[in-house]
């Protein structure tokens, strides 16, 4: 929540930008910025595909993003020296575990600047 809220200033500065804007972060900061963009929830945030060795590109218009993703080095391709993307670098949803109280949860819920 806390980075949200810092990203958010970021956010706002971007969508009036005019020019291209590259962006390059950890996985958690892209998530957040790509959940911002594409108007998906702040729940749903952490869980976005961010795979590493891709640009995303998004194009936003009057209601929303179209999105473009380009691969730079297919996973065959890789090395297995970390490259590849950590097992724990992306939480999952538990499945067992039914999430239907996030209207209610103040954290997912809390007001923005």
């Amino acid at each position: 929540m806390d980075v949200t809220l810092r990203l958010e200033p970021l956010a706002h500065r971007m969508e009036s930008t005019r020019q291209p804007i590259l962006i390059i972060g950890h996985q958690g900061v892209l998530r957040i910025l790509y959940a911002y963009f594409m108007g998906l929830s702040r729940a749903d945030a952490p869980y976005m595909s961010i795979p590493l060795n891709h640009i995303i590109v998004l194009r936003p218009h009057a209601y929303g993003c179209n999105e473009d993703r380009i691969c730079l080095m297919p996973k065959h391709e890789m090395v297995n020296d970390g490259q590849d993307e950590p097992i724990t670098s992306m939480p999952v949803k538990n499945p067992k575990v039914v999430d239907n109280n996030v209207e209610n949860d103040p954290i997912m819920n809390a007001p923005s600047c």
